[in-house]
């Protein structure tokens, strides 16, 4: 997603806002209304699935607020795929808060590096990626400076990890509903390339006309040529950037997770365990209307490094369809590569760090 700053287009996500009930009453002014309806008409990725003229005379002959969200609503609906919304200024701000109250979307997203629910082998780091949201009330160089706090916190886990002892990571997305995939990406970013000298293109946007790239290199995230977030020491380095990767993903996976995913796939010595995404796996812009209103306007595709990406489900490499099950088979998969062919020298407990030796 993105957000329209002093004329340049900056690319956000905030999809886990479409959680939100839709109020009957609120609706846009006379003039954001029609400033939506032509942003939707042009530039909506599936625009040609509403009959536009037909929608302006429906909402021009109703002046019953809750017919015209109705009608609003829908036509968005089917412009997106689902994946856009409209939301009055005030639904922006009490999504927001109901979100970082408790249900599971926070301003500091968690993220851990040792196992909960499921063992680990003490040979594997672990990294969960939760949903971030930008808080909408902050101006935005405050969200920008939590931004690349969320994205710091996320790779010092790693880094706590990177001791010499692990052979292999898991990167856990399976409650990763969507919010602000610039962080996450960031985050992550060590783990990206595969390789120290790898290509630095890691997914795209595409919309019907062009590819735009996402990248991960001097310790950034750019698009295209624009950075966007950079770590706090861009020197830094995974002692084994090539080491392999399994990545844990769900049906809950959606938006700026499915991203993420897309991220992974493709990188030399990486493989997905779980079950299909959500299938919100298209790029949104955050648009803020001339009533102070917001469109969430989808007008990308979502595509992996490869160019491969259809803005629909992602599919894991293998099928699992229990959470444990999906641990159990990534921990197998990595444990049976090359890099992780040994025995711990101990036994240890969870989050343990030891060193461990390769096979004769």
């Amino acid at each position: 997603m993105r957000r329209k700053q002093n004329g340049v287009m900056a690319w956000v996500t905030l999809a886990a806002m479409l959680a939100l009930p839709a109020a009957a009453t609120p609706v846009p002014s006379l003039p954001a209304r029609e400033q939506m309806l032509g942003l939707l008409e042009h530039k909506a990725l599936y625009r040609d699935r509403v009959d536009w003229a037909a929608l302006r005379r429906d909402l021009a002959a109703s002046d019953d607020p809750d017919r015209q969200r109705r009608l609003l609503s829908d036509s968005i609906n089917r412009a997106t795929a689902g994946h856009g919304r409209w939301m009055s200024a005030e639904e922006v701000r009490e999504g927001y808060r109901k979100r970082a109250a408790g249900s599971g979307m926070t301003p500091a997203a968690a993220a851990t590096e040792g196992p909960q629910a499921h063992p680990i082998d003490a040979r594997l780091g672990l990294i969960s990626v939760a949903p971030y949201l930008s808080d909408p009330g902050l101006p935005r160089a405050r969200q920008r400076a939590a931004e690349r706090q969320e994205a710091q916190r996320l790779q010092d886990i790693l880094w706590r990890q990177d001791d010499g002892s692990r052979c292999g990571w898991i990167v856990d997305l399976g409650d990763n509903t969507g919010g602000n995939m610039w962080p996450m990406l960031l985050g992550v970013g060590p783990l990206l390339r595969g390789d120290a000298d790898g290509p630095d293109v890691v997914g795209h946007f595409f919309d019907v006309a062009a590819l735009q790239p996402w990248r991960y290199r001097e310790g950034a995230v750019w698009v295209g040529d624009m950075p966007l977030l950079a770590a706090d020491d861009a020197t830094r380095r995974l002692r084994r950037p090539d080491a392999p990767v399994a990545v844990l993903q769900s049906g809950r996976t959606a938006s700026s997770g499915e991203a993420i995913v897309l991220a992974l796939r493709g990188r030399p010595r990486s493989r997905s365990f779980g079950t299909p995404t959500m299938g919100y796996s298209t790029g949104n812009s955050l648009v803020t209307l001339v009533d102070g209103s917001t469109l969430l306007l989808t007008g990308t595709v979502m595509k992996d490094r490869n160019g491969i990406g259809d803005g629909s489900r992602i599919v894991p490499d293998v099928i699992a369809a229990q959470r444990a099950e999906a641990m159990r088979r990534a921990q197998e998969w990595l444990l049976a590569q090359p890099a992780c062919s040994g025995k711990p020298t101990e036994k240890a407990g969870p989050g343990a760090r030891l060193p461990w030796k390769r096979a004769p």
